[in-house]
């Protein structure tokens, strides 16, 4: 089987990874507008007897469980795109190995491999590693521990987090999220996949690239 342009294996991956991505983008658009219909329907219509009684229960519990739904999907998202990643630049390197050979987190086998054995230059501040880290963490609570910081040992990177952005609502023992955190989830996923598949169409020239913002045409 002849083996595929990593120029165009890695844009093709770019462009996938994007699509997905994109698609997260539209539901979130659509589920948050039907968030605010429900609400001026409350708010507005509703009979005051019948159907203002749930209007707390609709504004307290349905928003958490979108929000927290698309977050996990965006974390699924980005786990599928550092193994996919890390696995085009094995194979486009001819590495002997498999990214399950390398040792530490999900995170710490893709940093490994791009920095340590394919000698990328990986700039953390460009791809907001920081900020991607603290996003699988929130991930991680709410699949793991329902929210609970005190049942989360990784507690204090949520809370870095969401000190520096105001997201998630964290109190002494909980953490909270709405949709700020999930716009902000997508928005670091964005940053993460172009920074990433940047520096490999850098490394593998060819056809296409340099990559640019991300559009919604991609």
């Amino acid at each position: 089987m002849p083996k595929i342009d990593p120029n165009l294996l890695f844009f093709g991956n770019f462009v996938d990874g994007s699509s997905r991505l994109n698609d997260l983008e539209q539901f979130r658009e659509h589920a948050e507008g039907f968030l605010q219909r429900e609400r001026i329907y409350f708010e507005e219509e509703a009979h005051p007897d019948i159907e203002r009684e749930f209007l707390p229960l609709f504004a307290e519990t349905f928003p958490p469980i979108l929000h927290s739904s698309i977050i996990i999907s965006t974390a699924i998202l980005l786990e599928q795109e550092l193994r996919g990643f890390s696995n085009a630049l094995i194979e486009a390197l001819n590495l002997k190995l498999k990214f399950n050979d390398l040792s530490g987190s999900i995170f710490e086998k893709f940093r490994t491999l791009v920095s340590k054995v394919a000698n990328l230059s990986l700039d953390q501040t460009a791809v907001r590693w920081d900020d991607t880290i603290g996003l699988f963490e929130i991930r991680n609570c709410l699949v793991h521990a329902h929210g609970q910081l005190s049942e989360f040992q990784r507690a204090s990177t949520i809370r870095a987090f969401s000190a520096k952005y105001g997201t998630p609502e964290c109190d002494d023992s909980t953490m909270t999220v709405d949709a700020r955190t999930s716009q902000l989830a997508l928005e670091i996923t964005s940053t993460f996949l172009e920074g990433i598949y940047s520096l490999a169409i850098e490394r593998f020239p060819g056809d296409y690239g340099p990559l640019r913002k991300r559009l919604g045409a991609v």
